[in-house]
């Protein structure tokens, strides 16, 4: 009788331990789904497509993030000029907080790729310079890296579902 009893708990639990594990699986699919949805509900916010349509103004024009800079430092454009890099600054960090949380693994790649995927490899390239033109005047050679391993994991997420 109390090898049945030891057997009947042994089972009780293996089954508590299955379906705890299964739920947290699911709870934190769930999380990254909804982190995910949250991040590319915010990229379609006003603030988002004001600084969006901003950024791709600034990109047409062909100026360089150097001149922009320079500009920046003297009269009369001053003002603009830092108003632009400032918006092109939050623009850039809504991917450098994007592949941050790619990285740490808090969002569904699959979705997001099919949410912003092209879009995140879209501006990182067009970025790219402004980036390093930041870098190198603000001295700090490592600044929006999460913005490249974004672009880095969206291009390998796009090859693999093209296969």
């Amino acid at each position: 009788m109390q090898h049945w009893e030891v057997l009947v708990l042994a089972m009780t639990l293996l089954a508590t331990v299955t379906i705890s594990s299964l739920s947290l699986h699911e709870v934190r699919k769930d999380f990254r789904i909804n982190r995910t949805s949250a991040l590319a509900a915010r990229f379609d916010s006003q603030e988002m497509l004001a600084l969006r349509e901003e950024s791709d103004q600034w990109l047409e024009t062909g100026e360089t993030p150097s001149s922009l800079y320079d500009r920046a430092e003297k009269w009369p454009n001053r003002e603009e000029a830092q108003k632009q890099i400032a918006e092109l600054r939050t623009f850039t960090n809504f991917f450098q907080e994007f592949g941050t949380a790619f990285e740490f693994n808090s969002l569904d790649e699959a979705y997001s790729q099919a949410l912003l995927g092209a879009v995140c490899i879209r501006y990182a390239n067009a970025l790219e310079p402004f980036i390093l033109e930041t870098r190198k005047r603000r001295n700090r050679p490592q600044e929006y890296e999460e913005v490249f391993y974004l672009r880095k994991r969206m291009e390998a997420l796009a090859a693999k579902s093209a296969r």
